[in-house]
């Protein structure tokens, strides 16, 4: 392993340092035209070390964007924010928990309570769980999207990366604006504001944003669509400058969301033709002729199996910061961060792609989660410096209803007259959780172009389980009673096994078939020290050599599933990176031309995966394992270009190598599989963005534009389903093909008035695609992307 990094290592840097070197080169043979362009481009500022810098100063790969570019290319939401981030993606789940996989580092879990591998972020303020990120993108200053293990300078620890948006501040003099666009599926997002002081110490803002629209989905078997908007946001700042050292931000914010939950497209029954166990049940035959879906992305079929209930979310978030900064001197900056936030689900969902009651369930829980940070910032002579301190607990409770009772494992004893069936379960998890970690980080000024870096942080953490999959109305308690009842010649019931009441707790202990009685409870206590060490180099021509070395951790979770036996509620352990990164970043030809190139290798320990394992009843079923050694390496680029007056060009490209190296486990149709080899789920090894936008006078007081933007994902897989453990090949039935998405925007603007107005069309070749793939026991279903939308845009400020 270390030979590999140290190969690596030697190849990286020596074609990194011969390109900077060439780019720094040229860069000093530019320089003289450098001033007088630079008042024509502004320098991207971020906050990646807690403190304002230019992007081509940090030491780190960031990809970081202005909320105007957000809001002209439609990205809504986090999970838009694979168009503009080269190796990023995001998986809309059917339970409403969007997953974050960046580089190759990512956890397809669905829980509410698990802790994500890319955390999402607030001005510094942590979105603790993946459920509650939905809102984060909106009235936006900027967002900057951080790669490699972050756990030094912010609030969790992450394998993955960093979201961080920055949210439009209060303004120092009145102002206004609105955004508004009306686009196809009667689609309206409409959002404004209104800013500026409210006493000589006191400044606020106000922003709120709705969502609506129609259905887009459509049933391929009935009279039925599906697929509404319905989302409200808001915000409330205010700033109060107390004194001449003392000042506090407040921020309160909230989204409900109403809409409804995606359905499925059927593909294949999980029993072929298969005769074997249940396969050869009367549900089974009914999946096996089932019509299959139609390849178009509105195409779908869904059920109203929990209670009657249209597939649909009611979901709400707010959330409440407060920050307060004061100096203690010209050198010293105390800060203390104070954060409360409450999330609310109750959503059905339909994932089996068709009407019979197979996986119909209803989501319903809550997360609680407090949280506090104080920290000492320093900036001296040749050291700036961070020490901190955090403290988060948070509740989650998370209980899912489950109707099976039409799918091929509602009744084993079909073959026995008479024999009852499973209905409707649910099982659920409350799990408690206690974070404190310390952290500190420094950067040295060795010479005035030479910067030492290096941070740790020592985090504890504490979590508590109580879980169970229990019976609902009774009919379940009969039917698994029966399962395990001893029987004659006959198949005449002589004496019951278990004794399973209505509403009861079915889950088996370890003295099979005992079962757990009212619950299941665990603890899983860890810590873990995460650390990073870099050095930057910035040579005369303005070009920025780095090299980091970098561990994080993720924690570790009990997950939210229905099984039979408590092996399904084992909690994995806390999942580990260490990253090796080197790369090179600065400007050419006076700023015409700005680049970035980076090669990195992660060594994986403990990766967290849904995947599968052994049930006493139902053969395999959905849990949480973990492959012990694994690997990443890749390569990353991207370069912007003004290359005439108007014209800008931006393209950046991710190409990453993932291989698992150790880890036996079951496959996704219950065979056990060596999977050494395999690549990593939702890891496609080529992601690409590209973007190009000319403008240009029209007259006096009026300027055009056009643009056009491309996302292009490589194929990847959603599963660990080996076709053979010889040449270890994913299952083509979970392959995520190929796509690329072109999006198109023109319109006008007026400066004087500070008015734009134009239109656009996203999936202009109206692609088919999908963004996961999934086997739900009766059937494997996936779930499209978005058609070709389009519609008008138009902005005003004052």
């Amino acid at each position: 392993m270390m030979g590999s990094v140290s190969n690596f290592s030697r190849f990286m840097g020596s074609s990194l340092l011969v390109i900077a070197c060439s780019a720094s080169a040229y860069a000093q043979d530019a320089a003289p035209a450098a001033s007088a362009n630079d008042a024509d481009y502004g320098e991207i500022v971020v906050t990646a070390n807690k403190r304002a810098q230019s992007i081509n100063d940090v030491g780190l790969s960031i990809t970081a964007e202005t909320g105007d570019t957000l809001l002209q290319r439609g990205i809504s939401s986090p999970t838009d924010l694979g168009k503009i981030v080269p190796g990023l993606t995001v998986q809309p789940s059917p339970f409403n928990t969007p997953v974050y996989t960046l580089r190759g580092v990512g956890f397809y879990e669905t829980t509410l309570s698990a802790a994500p591998t890319v955390a999402v972020y607030t001005d510094e303020v942590a979105l603790p769980f993946s459920a509650t990120t939905r809102g984060a993108a909106f009235d936006i200053e900027r967002v900057e999207v951080l790669k490699g293990p972050q756990g030094t300078l912010f609030g969790q620890n992450t394998t993955g990366g960093a979201i961080n948006y920055i949210v439009a501040k209060p303004t120092d003099k009145f102002s206004a604006g609105a955004d508004a666009s009306f686009g196809r599926f009667a689609t309206t997002d409409v959002q404004g504001f209104v800013s500026g002081p409210l006493a000589d110490t006191v400044k606020g803002r106000i922003a709120v944003r709705t969502i609506q629209s129609g259905t887009w989905q459509k049933s391929y078997t009935r009279s039925d669509d599906l697929g509404k908007q319905n989302m409200l946001q808001g915000r409330i700042l205010l700033d109060w400058q107390a004194s001449d050292k003392l000042k506090f931000e407040l921020n309160a914010n909230g989204w409900r969301d109403k809409g409804d939950t995606q359905a499925a497209q059927l593909i294949e029954d999980t029993c072929g033709a298969s005769t074997a166990g249940t396969c050869g049940s009367p549900d089974a035959t009914n999946f096996r002729n089932y019509p299959r879906s139609p390849r178009n992305a509105r195409a779908a079929d869904w059920g109203y199996g929990i209670f009657g209930r249209r597939p649909q979310r009611d979901d709400r978030f707010y959330q409440l910061s407060l920050r307060g900064d004061l100096e203690l001197n010209d050198n010293l900056t105390l800060t203390s961060i104070t954060a409360y936030s409450d999330y609310k689900t109750d959503s059905v969902q339909d994932f089996d792609g068709s009407t019979y009651f197979s996986v119909d369930t209803n989501t319903t829980g809550y997360i609680k989660d407090i949280s506090q940070e104080v920290r000492i910032s320093g900036t001296y002579d040749r050291v700036n410096f961070i020490l901190g301190g955090n403290y988060n607990k948070s509740k989650t409770f998370d209980r899912l209803f489950y109707n099976f009772s039409e799918g091929p494992s509602s009744n084993p004893l079909y073959m026995i007259p008479g024999a009852a069936r499973g209905l409707l379960t649910f099982n659920y998890s409350d799990q408690d959780v206690k974070n404190v970690a310390v952290f500190g980080n420094v950067e040295f000024k060795v010479t005035p172009e030479l910067t030492l870096l290096a941070g740790a942080r020592y985090t504890d953490s504490k979590r508590s389980f109580e879980g169970c999959t229990n019976d609902f109305g009774g009919g379940t308690a009969t039917w698994w009673n029966q399962i395990f009842a001893t029987r004659d010649n006959l198949g005449n019931i002589t004496s019951y096994n278990t004794n399973v009441q209505p509403g009861g707790c079915l889950t088996f202990t370890k003295t099979f078939p005992v079962i757990f009685d009212p619950a299941v409870f665990d603890n899983l206590n860890e810590d873990n020290v995460s650390w990073n060490i870099g050095l930057n180099y910035k040579t005369p021509g303005d070009t920025l050599l780095y090299t980091r070395v970098s561990r994080g951790y993720k924690s570790g979770s009990f997950p939210t599933a229905s099984v039979a036996s408590y092996t399904g509620y084992v909690p994995v352990k806390q999942e580990s990176v260490t990253a090796y990164e080197l790369g090179a970043k600065g400007p050419l030809l006076g700023r015409a031309l700005e680049y970035a190139v980076a090669g990195f290798y992660y060594d994986y320990q403990d990766k967290q995966l849904r995947g599968r394992k052994p049930d006493a009843v139902f053969g395999t079923l959905d849990g949480l394992v973990q492959i012990p050694k694994s690997r990443i390496w890749g390569v990353e680029a991207s370069i912007t270009a003004r290359p005439i007056e108007g014209l800008r060009l931006n393209v950046g490209g991710t190409y990453i190598d993932t291989k698992i190296t150790e880890f036996e486990g079951y496959d996704a149709f219950g065979v056990l599989a060596n999977f050494a080899g395999q690549k990593f789920p939702y890891a496609p090894k080529v992601t690409i963005v590209a973007d190009a936008e000319y403008k240009t006078a029209l007259s006096g007081n009026a300027d055009g534009y056009f643009g056009i933007s491309a996302t292009h994902n490589s194929k990847s897989t959603t599963a660990l389903a080996n076709t053979t453990t010889q040449y270890v090949t994913a299952d083509p039935r979970f392959i995520m093909k190929a796509y690329t998405l072109v999006d198109l925007r023109a319109g006008v603007e007026f400066p004087g008035s500070n008015v734009r107005a134009g239109v656009y069309v996203r999936n202009v070749g109206n692609v088919y695609y999908w963004t996961n793939t999934q086997d739900n026991l009766a059937s494997i279903s996936r779930f499209a992307g978005m058609p070709r939308t389009y519609g008008l845009q138009v902005s005003w400020r004052y």
